[in-house]
């Protein structure tokens, strides 16, 4: 049963990958490209740890794997708002139209 469990969460990592792979050839500008690996690449990521935490038989691999699970979950969220932060101060081009900007009246 944990190995059908575990081409599960495979085949839902890759397809998640290959959504993040898509959004970043396809989407217009930065911001939008920086959406597709920060939400999808992500995901793709933690099913694929996960299907690999299922097809582990040793003791103490799936507690290693899942703290790299939280480390992960934790850094590239962080990483992806510190690049669009950046990028909005060095105020790279928007291709889409804006509606809010949140960050407009705040000292740069």
């Amino acid at each position: 049963m944990s190995e059908i469990l575990a081409f599960i969460a495979m085949a839902a990592g890759v397809v998640f990958m290959l959504i993040a792979a898509l959004g970043l050839w396809l989407l217009p500008d930065f911001y939008m490209r920086i959406h597709a690996p920060t939400k999808a690449a992500t995901l793709g990521l933690f099913f694929l740890i996960l299907a690999f935490v299922l097809s582990s038989h040793e003791q103490g691999i799936p507690f290693n794997i899942l703290l790299v699970l939280l480390f992960v979950g934790g850094t590239i969220p962080i990483g992806s708002h510190i690049l669009a932060r950046a990028a909005y101060r060095a105020k790279t081009q928007v291709k889409a139209t804006i509606s809010l900007d949140e960050y407009k009246d705040q000292a740069q």
